[in-house]
């Protein structure tokens, strides 16, 4: 996304939200991260869009099976937007979770 300012322009990479992401991600309890695939066979786990200057992110994750999943959905979904805001200064819309496993 591509943003102008007095002095020039800066465009901050798909790729670099979808990192910040990931990371405020891992930061809440109970989200765990799955290494067990190679990058070929693992599902592309986030995916971030600009709709009218908003950002939309989703995201898959694995939880812990001993979390309750509304709740931590939900501060999965308050930590990514605000991480995103605050380091990229872009303002998210909606941060989409989809949970595709527990782990015992």
């Amino acid at each position: 996304m591509t943003r102008a300012f007095k002095f020039g322009s800066v465009k901050i990479a798909n790729e670099t939200i979808e990192e910040i992401a990931k990371k405020a991600c891992i930061e809440v309890n109970g989200v765990i991260e799955s290494n067990t695939k190679s990058n070929k066979e693992a599902k592309k786990d986030t995916r971030i869009s600009v709709m009218d200057g908003f950002v939309i992110i989703d995201l898959n994750l694995v939880l812990s099976a001993d979390v309750n999943v509304r709740k931590t959905i939900k501060n999965v979904q308050e930590n990514v937007k605000r991480q995103v805001e605050t380091m990229t200064g872009l303002s998210v819309k909606r941060v989409n979770v989809e949970v595709n496993s527990l782990v015992i």
